[in-house]
């Protein structure tokens, strides 16, 4: 129907208004050319209806139609227009010829009116048949009806001084003079002259053009005007839709007449009750001359469009409607993706239109919500990289990664200075903590529109836990875990091997006051934590040992009693004695069951009564022992 809506945003701060500039000659786009807005924007690389603004901001959106002749024809402007007619030969342009059927087409009009090709409002009225008058003069006509011509040759017979009121003759009334002269036409002696119409376009933008072609100007005075005078060809232009008049002078001479009345012209359009009349200026009747030169008779009354807003959500859920008289306006706040619809509602004197056009707008900063609370453990970390913020943001955004790397990072300790750009932290790779809080401020630029960026709030949280030092514990009897402090509590316990090299038990159900009676070693576990999930965890080693002492050993390989077994005695040195004090066998760190009854070179030591010395961690013993080869 129409040949498109177009939808622009306009730069900030920049006067960029549609301006009442002709339209194509050829058809009368209706169309939104533009919308203007109180803020910038950028457009999508891949959609050009799809429109990045300012978050939160209210956009006034005003579409700027481009053609300024949607409009009643109650009242009209008189234009200037470049000059760019169309043929009027009709062996050029295949016009169909007018004429008279009884005499030469000349001082008359046609009996019967030409039905035009669409309906038409002049001054208000909608008509569909017009009268062409051989001197120029095109009358609208309610009906079809045919009716015989009267002849008119002398201008005084028509006009006694200007439009409106010089017109004196009623029969051209509701008239487009452009331009009305004296012509004397006759196809016999003036083979080549023509009257004609043809039609241009296609519905709705078709235009209907009354052609007058060289015709002869009658009543000139011979002497002033001396043959041979210029043949006088001139147009009417009738636009669909607009209602828009053109007059088109190719040729206009004004040589003096016997009668002066008779030199004159006039150009200009006239009502069905002599009321209201336009004429271009020193175009009204009068003597002049001009060629190539172009007229319009532009409809300015109210305009004949609405426009009809409506915006959707992202699930197409309509949250706004809205009805404008003209253009109209429209106040948004883009806070998350819209769809804005602008529906051209075209309200003519013969017929309503409509068109749509859909744009999309999102902030250009949508940033999902990201935990910004960042937690240092280790008491002896003193810094932080901001780059790591920067990176969590990133990773938690649904935004595409060309959309992500749009987006610029800068970092504050005030929101005050986020918000004014000032006291930018530069070095982010080392940024100097401090227990507990370090609140941040990150502003969030998106790129081509840093005027709106987004500011967030990161705490960096330096929360480290410790554990009390925790010490060794060697002991003789049963072992109860004490009651720990400081928040502290038993994690778990492991039982190790003779060596203390490999976990042979784990425990994890431990408690204060547990009480350990194995011999062996342990590793006991205490953790701390805190609310921010820090954690410590030290251990000690535990060992419950054998403070007894066997007081013989019978080496007979019977499996039972074999050796000197000291495994958990803690032993640090250990030293045999014979009856006569004499050192046989020693053995250093370390000893478990390595004393058989041998002495320190390996040989076999007769039974009989030794003395032991024996040190511990913690502890040194002395006493005798028996060593037994047969029991009786």
């Amino acid at each position: 129907m129409f040949k498109k809506i177009l939808f622009f945003l306009l730069l900030a701060n920049v006067s960029m208004y549609a301006q009442k500039t002709q339209p194509d000659y050829e058809c009368f786009n209706i169309d939104i050319s533009e919308i203007d807005v109180d803020t910038r924007f950028l457009r999508d690389e891949d959609d050009p209806d799809f429109y990045i603004v300012c978050k939160n901001k209210k956009i006034g959106v005003t579409p700027n139609f481009q053609t300024q002749y949607l409009r009643r024809t109650d009242v009209y402007q008189v234009e200037p227009l470049a000059h760019n007619p169309y043929p009027t030969d009709p062996t050029i342009n295949g016009g169909t010829e007018l004429s008279h059927p009884t005499w030469d087409f000349y001082d008359c009009r046609t009996d019967c009116p030409i039905q035009l090709p669409f309906k038409f409002c002049y001054f208000n009225q909608v008509y569909e048949h017009i009268f062409v008058w051989s001197n120029g003069a095109v009358t609208f006509t309610p009906n079809g009806n045919c009716s015989p011509s009267t002849y008119h040759s002398f201008m005084d017979e028509v006009f006694t001084g200007p439009l409106p009121n010089g017109l004196v003759n009623n029969n051209f009334l509701n008239s487009i003079f452009g331009s009305y002269q004296h012509t004397h036409f006759s196809k016999a002696n003036y083979p080549t002259g023509s009257v004609n119409y043809q039609v241009y376009g296609t519905a709705p933008c078709r235009k209907f053009v009354i052609s007058f072609h060289n015709m002869p100007a009658a009543g000139l005075f011979p002497t002033n005007c001396p043959p041979p005078v210029p043949l006088q060809s001139h147009q009417i232009v009738l636009h669909e839709l607009t209602n828009v008049i053109d007059v088109n002078i190719i040729q206009h001479d004004n040589c003096p007449s016997n009668d002066p009345i008779e030199s004159s012209a006039v150009i200009g359009i006239i009502n069905i009750t002599n009321t209201q009349g336009y004429s271009p200026p020193n175009r009204n009747v009068g003597s002049w001359a001009a060629t190539n030169e172009s007229w319009r008779f532009a409809p300015a009354g109210e305009c004949m469009y609405d426009t009809q807003w409506t915006v959707t959500d992202i699930d197409g859920t309509v949250v706004h409607t809205e009805l404008d008289d003209c253009e109209g306006e429209l106040d948004i706040i883009v806070d998350e993706y819209k769809e804005v619809t602008a529906t051209l509602i075209v309200n003519t004197c013969v017929d309503t239109y409509t068109e749509s056009y859909k744009i999309r707008l999102r902030p250009a900063i949508e940033i999902d919500q990201v935990d910004l609370q960042p937690i240092v453990c280790d008491k002896n970390q003193n810094t932080y990289d901001l780059n790591l913020l920067t990176r969590a943001i990133k990773d938690g955004q649904s935004a595409s990664q060309a959309e992500i790397n749009k987006l610029r990072f800068y970092y504050y300790e005030t929101e005050f200075d986020a918000d004014n750009k000032e006291n930018e932290i530069k070095n982010i790779r080392e940024y100097p903590i401090k227990e507990i809080e370090n609140p941040l401020y990150i502003r969030i630029e998106y790129s081509g529109l840093e005027e709106c960026p987004e500011i967030i709030e990161a705490m960096i949280i330096k929360a480290p836990v410790e554990v009390l030092p925790k010490t060794d514990v060697y002991i003789c009897t049963e072992y109860k875990l004490p009651v720990l402090t400081n928040d502290e509590f038993y994690l778990k316990m492991e039982r190790l091997d003779e060596d203390a090299n490999f976990v042979v038990e784990t425990m994890t159900n431990v408690n204060e006051n547990q009480v350990i009676t194995k011999h062996g070693y342990y590793r006991v576990y205490v953790k701390k934590t805190n609310k921010y999930a820090c954690e410590d965890v030290k251990s000690y080693l535990l060992m419950v040992e054998n403070c007894s002492y066997p007081k013989g050993i019978t080496p007979n390989g019977d499996g039972d009693n074999d050796y000197l077994d000291l495994t958990y005695n803690n032993v640090q040195e250990l030293k045999v004695y014979n009856r006569y004090g004499k050192l046989v066998y020693e053995h250093g760190k370390g000893y478990k069951r390595q004393w058989m009854g041998q002495d320190s070179s390996g040989k076999i030591l007769p039974s009989g009564t030794y003395f032991l010395y024996i040190k511990t961690r913690n502890y040194e013993y002395q006493d005798w022992i028996q060593l037994m080869y047969e029991v009786k």
